[in-house]
C-alpha cells in the first residue's frame, strides 16, 4: 500500500477530532499499535495530557447543549453514577464526620474546654471543603475509573469506528451524556454526602461527649459565599471527573494493557485536577471575597 507524503493513505477520509488528537489514521489502530511512551512518558506528556484535557473540554461543551443524544441517556448515566456510588459515599462521608468532630472535640476540650463552636465550625468546613473535595476524589475512584475502562475498551477494540461509520460523533455520543450525567450525579452525591456526614458528626457528638443537637447544628457561620464555593466545586469536580476519564479512555492504546493504564491514569489525573480546582477557587473567593 502506497502513502502519501502527508503520512496517510491516499483513500484515507478526513481526520475526525479524536484521530487529530491521538495521533491516530484510524480508530481501529488503538487495538494494535503500542502506547507512544516518548509522548506520554517523556518530558512533554504531561503538557501533552493537559492540552488534551483542554481540546476536550472545549470540544464536549460546546455540544453540551446541541448534541444529538437522547434525553434519556443523561437521565440513566446520572442514575447509574448515582446508585452505583451511593452507598459508597454515604459510608466513607459518615467516616469523615465522626472522625473530624471527635478530633476537633478531644482537641478543643483538653486545650480551652470549650464545644461550643464545634458544630458551627465543622459545618462552615463541610459545606465549602471537606464535602465537595471528599465526594469529589471518592467519585474519581468510582466513577471516573469506570468510564476509562469502559470508553477504553472500546478505543482498543474498534468500537469506535463503528459510530463513525453510522456517521455519528463519538465525542458526542459517549461524552456529552456522561459529562451531563456526571454533573448531575456530583450535585446529588455531594448533598448526600454532606448530610451522611453531619448527621454521623452529630450522633459521635452526642453518645461521646453529651453534645446536644442545639449546640451541634448552628449554621451561624455559613454565608452565602460558602454555599456558592461548595457549589461551584460540586459542579466543577462534576465536569473535570468525565473530562479526564474520557480523555484517558480515548487514548487508550494496546489492548488490555492500555485499558489498565488509561483506568490508573484516569484515577490519578482526576484525583489531581480536583485538587487543583479546589485550590483554585479557594484562592479566587479568597481574594475576591475575602473568605
Amino acid at each position: 500500500m502506497k502513502w502519501s507524503r502527508e503520512g496517510f493513505p491516499p483513500f484515507a477520509p478526513k481526520r475526525s477530532f479524536i484521530e487529530t488528537l491521538f495521533g491516530r489514521y484510524t480508530l481501529a489502530d488503538g487495538g494494535h499499535k503500542q502506547r507512544p511512551s516518548e509522548r506520554d512518558e517523556g518530558p512533554f506528556g504531561f503538557v501533552y495530557r493537559l492540552g488534551a484535557i483542554a481540546l476536550l473540554s472545549v470540544h464536549t461543551f460546546r455540544m453540551l447543549l446541541s448534541a444529538r443524544t437522547d434525553r434519556g441517556d443523561t437521565l440513566r448515566v446520572a442514575h447509574r453514577f448515582t446508585n452505583g456510588s451511593a452507598s459508597f459515599i454515604i459510608i466513607s462521608m459518615a467516616f469523615v464526620g465522626m472522625i473530624m468532630v471527635y478530633q476537633s472535640t478531644m482537641q478543643l476540650t483538653r486545650s480551652i474546654g470549650d464545644t461550643q463552636l464545634v458544630g458551627a465550625s465543622f459545618l462552615k468546613l463541610l459545606v465549602r471543603l471537606v464535602g465537595p473535595v471528599v465526594v469529589g476524589l471518592l467519585i474519581a475512584c468510582r466513577v471516573g475509573a469506570g468510564i476509562a475502562a469502559e470508553i477504553g475498551a472500546m478505543a482498543v477494540t474498534d468500537q469506535l469506528d463503528a459510530f463513525r461509520m453510522c456517521n455519528a460523533e463519538p465525542v458526542e455520543v459517549l461524552m456529552v451524556p456522561r459529562l451531563r450525567g456526571g454533573i448531575l450525579a456530583s450535585l446529588i452525591l455531594v448533598l448526600i454526602g454532606a448530610s451522611a456526614s453531619a448527621v454521623a458528626g452529630a450522633l459521635c457528638g452526642e453518645v461521646l461527649f453529651g453534645m446536644s443537637p442545639g449546640v451541634y447544628w448552628n449554621f451561624e457561620l455559613i454565608g452565602f459565599p460558602d454555599l456558592c464555593q461548595g457549589l461551584i466545586k460540586a459542579l466543577l469536580f462534576g465536569a473535570a471527573v468525565p473530562i479526564v476519564s474520557g480523555v484517558c479512555g480515548l487514548a487508550a492504546l494496546g489492548g488490555a494493557r492500555g485499558v489498565g493504564e488509561a483506568t490508573t491514569d484516569a484515577v490519578v489525573g482526576s484525583s489531581f485536577v480536583i485538587v487543583v480546582l479546589d485550590s483554585l477557587v479557594s484562592l479566587v473567593f479568597h481574594v475576591t471575597v475575602g473568605q
